[in-house]
């Protein structure tokens, strides 16, 4: 062997004179913000299963720590390491968190330069803007490979205290812009609250392509077991209507507007029952429960703390609520719909992307209890109403968020880049043309 060299997709060895290519599979260095499975570490384990059923992709899945995701990676046979990096966003302002946070990502960059170089990836694919490590990785390597920020949340600011970064907003939009070759949102809303920001960032000199790619589920994984399930009356049989809330618990989910609906609708005689599924920010979890206990709503609203899969509380629940004001995507709403479980959700950010009122769900105005509580009330008092928007609910969801036809979009974008062609990005993706 007198040669080797490397073009992104391919090789060419040079033997005894005579040379000839020799095609390989592209590799992919996946960088998970976090170690958890919640929506953004489903969707990336979702992604990269189907990339890797593809057979030209070779994978390999950075994780903080030994949690679900990387258990979840070792059952699907899915390469992956620990480096104990942190999120380079907060959700409180601390300032010695924050430098503590910087150092030591700083720290481990060098750690995951090392594992870059033996690797040599092609492709390095931050999952979500909540970590800088990957971008900061692909601009020490040489050749740099290809980097891809897939985000799914929006920077925050001190009126919220969510999701603040530790370089100060602008300065991260620059990082963010600077080491973008394509920019992915999740969401129509996403994209267009945040594209606008990281061009002003970007400048003049770079020209930013921005993607817009739904997340994709496993849609045969959320029906419903039998028909009879998809078709039972709401409070046909004098039981309490039983509803459901699924997610991270914090201050911009706004849970308190269900519990103010719980307790209109137990005045007005009502017989409802709220159990909340998830975890998060401690503090908001006790203000929370403190304000159930206050309104005496104990036996009516119960924090049942976090679980992985929810499936079978879909099948049995009579509705699905949704009071959040920031969702980027609203991926309990895709699985509710998936599952035969009517959605009521808040009109903010995308989810009215998903829930399309009267069609496949009912919206209520953020910040109005009182619509909620109307809301939920319609879709007791009109059974017709609710099974249609079930049969709805679930063709809109198995046409707009399956998995298939996210792995599709992210291997036509992945392909693209490769190849080194230039596409205008958004405005030509599939999911921006039916939600403009």
């Amino acid at each position: 062997m007198q040669g080797v060299s490397f073009s992104q997709n391919r090789m060419r060895l040079s033997l005894s004179g005579k040379e000839k290519e020799y095609h390989y599979k592209t590799r992919i260095l996946f960088i998970s913000h976090s170690g958890e499975l919640y929506g953004a570490e489903r969707s990336l384990l979702t992604l990269v299963s189907g990339l890797q059923r593809l057979g030209r992709y070779e994978i390999l899945v950075v994780v903080p720590d030994e949690g679900p995701l990387a258990r979840a990676l070792y059952d699907e046979d899915i390469p992956f390491r620990i480096i104990p990096f942190l999120r380079w966003i907060g959700f409180r302002y601390h300032a010695v968190a924050k430098y503590y946070r910087r150092i030591r990502n700083r720290f481990l960059l060098g750690r995951l330069v090392r594992e870059a170089e033996r690797w040599m990836p092609d492709v390095i694919y931050t999952n979500t803007i909540a970590t800088p490590v990957g971008a900061m990785a692909s601009e020490k390597l040489s050749p740099r490979p290809v980097h891809i920020w897939h985000a799914r949340e929006l920077p925050g600011d001190r009126s919220t205290g969510f999701g603040l970064f530790d370089y100060g907003t602008e300065a991260s939009l620059r990082l963010l812009a600077r080491t973008s070759d394509c920019f992915i949102c999740n969401s129509r809303f996403l994209h267009d609250q945040l594209a606008p920001r990281l061009r002003r960032a970007a400048g003049s000199s770079k020209e930013l392509r921005t993607e817009i790619v739904y997340n994709g589920l496993d849609t045969e994984k959320y029906h419903a077991e039998s028909p009879d399930q998809l078709r039972k009356p709401a409070d046909g049989t004098g039981t309490p209507l039983r509803m459901i809330m699924a997610g991270g618990v914090g201050r911009v989910k706004h849970y308190s507007e269900a519990v103010a609906a719980v307790k209109i609708l137990d005045a007005a005689g009502v017989s409802v029952l709220l159990d909340i599924y998830g975890s998060g920010d401690e503090e908001e979890m006790r203000r929370l429960a403190k304000e159930i206990e206050g309104d005496g709503l104990e036996k009516r609203v119960q924090l049942m703390g976090y679980r992985s899969d929810l499936g079978a509380e879909y099948a049995r629940a009579d509705m699905l609520l949704i009071t959040s004001r920031m969702e980027t995507f609203g991926r309990v709403a895709v699985e509710a719909m998936l599952a035969g479980c009517p959605v009521v959700s808040s009109d903010a950010g995308a989810l009215p992307e998903i829930v399309l009122d009267g069609e496949t769900g009912l919206v209520y105005r953020s910040g109005e209890p009182e619509h909620l509580a109307r809301q939920i009330r319609k879709l007791i008092d009109d059974p017709s109403l609710r099974n249609a928007m079930i049969d709805r609910a679930r063709e809109y969801a198995e046409t707009h968020f399956s998995a298939e036809r996210l792995v599709t979009e992210i291997d036509r974008i992945l392909r693209d880049l490769i190849a080194g062609t230039k596409t205008t990005g958004a405005d030509e993706t599939t999911g921006a043309d039916e939600t403009s």
